[in-house]
This record gives C-alpha cells, sequence and structure tokens, in this order.
C-alpha cells in the first residue's frame, strides 16, 4: 500500500504539472492563489490511488501469470531431458558388459527392463513419493551391483524408509549417479555412497576420491546435467533449497523431501 501511496502522489503531481504546462489561465491563477481547493485535491488523489491500484494489481497478476506459464515450460524441459540421460547412460553401460562378458550383459538388461518401466510411468511427473523413489533406487543398486560389484558400495539408512513427503522423480539416482561418474571406484579402492536424513532432508554422502584427470572432462558434463536438472527442479517446485558441501574429504547433497497435501 505504500507504494501505492506514493505512486499515486507522484502520478497526482505529474498531473497538476501538466494542467499548469497547458493552461495559460491556470498559470496565471497560480501566481495569485493555489489554484485547488483541499476537497478537489483530495479526490484527485482518491481518483490517482484506485487508479494505481488497479492497474498493479493488474501489472502483478500478469506477471505472476507469464512467471507459471514460464516456469511450467521449464519443468516440462527438464522433466523431458530424464528419460533419454537415464537410458542413454545404461545403454552404453550394457554396450561396455556386452564386450566384457554376455552374461552378466544378459541379467544386466532383464534389469534395466524392469527400472526402464519406473521411466515410462514416472519420469513426466514433477513429483514422486519417497517410497516409490526408494524402490525405483533399489532397483537401479541393483544395476550397479552387476556392473561394478562391490567397487561400488551403497549404503541406505533404515530410517530413512520411515520419512513421509515426494521429491523429483530420479532425484536419488541422479546423485548416485553424480558420485560414480566423478571417483574412482574399483575392487581394490572401493566407492562408499551413504544415504541417510537430517531435518533438512535426505542427504547423498561419498568420499571423494577423484578420478584420473584425463578421464574427468568426459564424466563433467553429464555428471553436471544431472546435479543442474536436480537444483533446477526444486527452484521451481518448492522454496526449499538443494544444500550442496564440497570439502576436500567428502561431497554431500542434501534434498529437501517435500510435503504433499492430502
Amino acid at each position: 500500500m505504500l507504494v501505492v501511496a506514493v505512486l499515486s502522489l507522484g502520478a497526482l503531481l505529474l498531473y497538476y504539472v501538466f494542467w499548469f504546462v497547458v493552461d495559460a489561465e491556470l498559470r496565471g491563477q497560480l501566481e495569485k492563489e493555489w489554484p485547488f481547493r483541499p476537497v478537489e485535491m483530495l479526490f484527485d488523489y482518491a481518483m490517482c490511488c484506485l487508479f494505481t491500484l488497479f492497474s498493479t494489481i493488474y501489472y502483478w497478476r500478469s506477471y505472476e501469470k507469464a512467471e507459471r506459464e514460464r516456469d511450467k515450460f521449464r519443468l516440462q524441459a527438464l522433466e523431458n531431458q530424464l528419460s533419454p540421460h537415464f537410458v542413454f547412460n545404461n545403454f552404453s553401460i550394457l554396450a561396455d558388459l556386452i564386450e566384457v562378458d554376455s552374461k552378466r550383459a544378459s541379467a544386466y538388461l532383464m534389469n534395466l527392463s524392469k527400472v526402464y518401466r519406473y521411466t515410462l510411468s514416472h519420469l513426466d511427473h514433477s513429483m514422486v513419493s519417497l517410497r516409490e523413489e526408494l524402490e525405483f533406487l533399489r532397483q537401479y543398486l541393483t544395476l550397479l551391483q552387476q556392473r561394478f560389484g562391490d567397487g561400488i558400495r551403497v549404503s541406505i539408512a533404515p530410517e530413512v524408509s520411515d520419512l513421509q513427503g515426494s521429491l523429483p522423480p530420479a532425484a536419488l539416482q541422479m546423485l548416485i549417479e553424480n558420485a560414480i561418474k566423478h571417483n574412482e571406484h574399483t575392487l581394490a579402492r572401493p566407492l562408499t555412497i551413504s544415504v541417510s536424513c537430517t531435518e533438512r532432508g535426505i542427504v547423498v554422502c561419498n568420499r571423494k576420491q577423484p578420478i584420473a584427470l584425463a578421464d574427468e572432462p568426459s564424466r563433467s558434463l553429464s555428471a553436471n546435467v544431472g546435479l543442474h536438472n536436480i537444483v533446477e527442479r526444486y527452484r521451481l517446485l518448492t522454496r526449499k533449497k538443494v544444500e550442496i558441501i564440497d570439502t576436500p574429504e567428502e561431497y554431500r547433497v542434501t534434498i529437501p523431501l517435500i510435503k504433499t497435501e492430502k
């Protein structure tokens, strides 16, 4: 209301200045006395306030509608990015396995078909329940086990399953994928990733084991796409922020749960 009052006062002054400029008789009267009575000025100011108020409301409603539409298209674009991102990565893994071990490749393909059912039915959603996301994550971890064996160890704290809420689909899977792409993971030096929870949300954390610098550029682009996707979807869905803590020893990402109305 203060903004409306100030803008209305400015509009009233401009209105008077305009009439003084175009009306010579009014300018002559001003030399003798103020030509407007208080009641007239009060009425003019009230009219300016009403006009400014309605103009401001119209502007903000138009602005908010445009922002909602823009965010809707941005969110849809991010969701559309998920399915090919997930499929291409896993087909690349499958191609590698076919050359190394055809039996493992066959098992991987069977589990991949189960996981991909989830992508077909959920990745076009803005949010999924934590229960659905954890079920998908466990299926994805089966694929990791078939490919890497004990080279990657992911632990999910039991209390995570007790939480209630929703999150963007494949958010946890993409954080696991991000850790794998940036860190060395071998039987001699396994990568340990933990999924736990705090009052801020679900925490995905890994000890940093940087891969060779020669391999990093090719991996970083794909990994950063996933992390950027998560941050942007949260920005469009809620005011809650994704928290990223990057230290020399560990990389920790906390994603908040979004409470959904029943």
